[in-house]
């Protein structure tokens, strides 16, 4: 097979196929060119989603003449003159593959005026053919009109989703690159229709109240840590408030977004003990460092970075965030690890672990069986052979299903210690309840089995009484976010089939008139925020489906109306949970959390080599 060059304009169509995935694509690497340009209001017009047309216009710097005759040529570029510019890249654009990539699978209008020209310049280019430049009167700036995107490449038109879905995709990125520069003018336009318009000059609080709304903008904590040479700044969530999803989690370095497996284990670290298990905060944090320290040109599309020390971008967000937190929280610096409480109100009935573990007592087990007498070894000092069988204990992490008939092997009596699980020994560490079965132990955590009983009541509940409407006597009203507001519009229909009655209002703002009848008329707002944030998880990528939706709410509310982790319960209250769980269901919560795990008796004889 001979060896040929390929043309230009194949070649840079093949190149586009790494810049330009999606209409997206193309308005991201305008809108960055913009910023470059130094511009102060960028305005971004799409239609049908950006396939059919891009518009991007800005009062940067403009163009020059003899800089237009370049700038569809391949690794054409204003941002690096050299190798050593490479390593300390501040610009978003430095490889000059954007505009010759563009161009090559579209049709292209650029008119772009500097202050210093006397008139504008009007360069238009078809599937990577330029026509001849010629003068036009213009404003200081640059206006590109993209059309017909992959014209000339018909089989990645099949690759795009739904317009809905791309404009989706706009969408996100504008928002997200106008909390990086508040300071800077955007407006979006769709169709016609004006999405959003954020002023210039504005600060960061500002431009998180235009994007998500008053709730929560009120309920964030600003942050401006320094170390190393570094520093890092921005807002995070305040311990009180977290979120089912990473929507609301945008890191940028050098005001660059990217992604950073590092930094959010950093981050995720620090609000460990502060956020329920499986909940995520929101934050929006920046990074201010040394350019030669961070390797931009790692990533086709300039999403990951490499740093140069990687301890030190841990440790710089670590500490800043956990510096914050402990400064608003009341939980004291360090976990406070407890004994395993004795929950028993009745001293008659006091059982304690310890008092198991040290006394010579008789083993019970609920089928009335007895194991010989425990007694205490010779020598009571714990040897490192020992100690290494003990902290190895395996637990058999084999999830269980509760069963209906094992009331059948127990001795019941009057007793809250028993229940129709087994009987309870106790409350460990105020989250994990533990009872001794017939085969065992088991150790529930209190809070994933309370939301999966709550949860299968209102399942149970809306399959007996459908959906119904109950109306409030004070409607709510709630002002929206632009992603929430857009979620919302995209499944209102799915809202009013589930029971929901909105009205909309001027601007973002709606009224509940009235909500299903499965949700209790408590925290409404929150619960409807939370219900729009979990469904935008993956959102634009279809609407929902009723079912679906009403499955959100359903977790939601057996989530947050559920035992906390943490909380002390009394005996009264655990044979309660415990009884109540006897359901027709797999043992993991809403959420897909284990509720609960066996310690099999023989696997713990095993382990004291009985």
């Amino acid at each position: 097979m001979t060896i040929i060059k390929l043309d230009k304009n194949l070649a840079n169509q093949i190149a586009a196929g790494e810049v330009v995935e999606k209409p997206f694509s193309v308005v991201k690497e305008l809108v960055e060119n913009s910023i470059d340009a130094n511009a102060n209001n960028i305005k971004v017009e799409i239609v049908n989603g950006g396939i059919d047309e891009i518009i991007i216009t800005d009062n940067g710097t403009g163009i020059e003449k003899s800089d237009l005759e370049m700038i569809a040529e391949k690794y054409s570029t204003s941002k690096i003159k050299n190798l050593e510019d490479l390593y300390k890249v501040m610009t978003f654009g430095f490889r000059g593959e954007a505009m010759a990539s563009i161009s090559s699978v579209s049709k292209i209008q650029i008119i772009s005026k500097t202050k210093d020209s006397e008139s504008g310049h009007l360069l238009n280019i078809l599937g990577g053919e330029k026509e001849e430049i010629k003068d036009i009167g213009a404003e200081v700036g640059t206006k590109i009109i993209v059309q017909n995107l992959f014209f000339n490449t018909p089989a990645r038109l099949n690759y795009l989703k739904k317009p809905k879905t791309e404009y989706g995709y706009i969408l996100k990125y504008l928002q997200e690159v106008s909390l990086a520069y508040p300071e800077i003018g955007f407006e979006f336009i769709s169709d016609g229709k004006n999405i959003f318009k954020y002023r210039k000059n504005e600060n960061l609080k500002d431009r998180i109240y235009n994007i998500f709304g008053e709730d929560f903008s009120k309920n964030i904590l600003e942050i401006d840590f320094s170390m190393v040479g570094m520093k890092v700044s921005g807002v995070i969530s305040d311990p009180k408030i977290s979120f089912m999803n990473k929507n609301k989690q945008l890191i940028f370095v050098n005001r660059r977004p990217i992604k950073s497996v590092l930094i959010s284990k950093a981050i995720s670290d620090a609000y460990n003990r502060f956020i329920p298990h499986n909940n995520y905060p929101a934050y929006i944090l920046n990074l201010e460092i040394d350019p030669t320290l961070v390797d931009v040109n790692v990533h086709p599309r300039k999403l990951e970075v490499r740093f140069a020390n990687e301890q030190n971008i841990f440790r710089v967000f670590y500490h800043s965030i956990d510096e914050k937190l402990n400064s608003v929280s009341l939980i004291k610096n360090g976990t406070d690890f407890t004994e395993v409480e004795d929950i028993f109100t009745q001293s008659s009935h006091s059982l304690h672990i310890k008092e198991i573990c040290s006394q010579d007592t008789k083993y019970y087990t609920p089928s009335g069986t007895k194991f010989k007498d425990y007694s205490p070894y010779k020598d009571t000092s714990v040897n490192p052979g020992q100690s290494q069988i003990i902290s190895s204990l395996a637990f058999s992490e084999k999830i269980l299903e509760p069963k209906k008939d094992l009331s059948e092997d127990l001795n019941l009596t009057n007793d809250l210690h028993y229940t129709k699980l087994g009987k309870i020994i106790g409350q460990a560490h105020n989250s994990y309840i533990i009872v001794e079965t017939k085969n065992g132990i088991q150790i529930y955590d209190q809070h994933a089995l309370a939301e999966r009983i709550n949860y299968e009541k209102l399942v149970k509940k809306s399959k007996e009484n459908g959906q119904n409407c109950q109306w409030l006597l004070i409607g709510e009203n709630i002002t929206l976010g632009i992603n929430e507001f857009a979620i919302l519009e995209e499944n209102i229909e799915t809202f009013k089939e589930m029971g929901f009655d909105i009205e909309f209002l001027a601007g973002n703002n709606i009224i509940i008139n009235g909500i299903p009848d499965f949700i209790k008329k408590e925290n409404i707002k929150n619960m409807f925020l939370a219900i729009l944030d979990d469904i935008g998880e993956h959102k634009f990528s279809k609407s929902k489906t009723l079912q679906e939706v009403k499955n959100k709410i359903f977790a939601y509310t057996a989530c947050r109306s559920a035992i906390k982790f943490g909380n002390k319960l009394s005996l009264f209250e655990i044979n309660k949970l415990l009884n109540d769980a006897v359901l027709d269901y797999s043992a993991t919560c809403p959420h897909g959390r284990p509720v609960i795990f066996e310690i099999d008796l023989e696997d713990l004889k095993g382990k004291y080599e009985r």
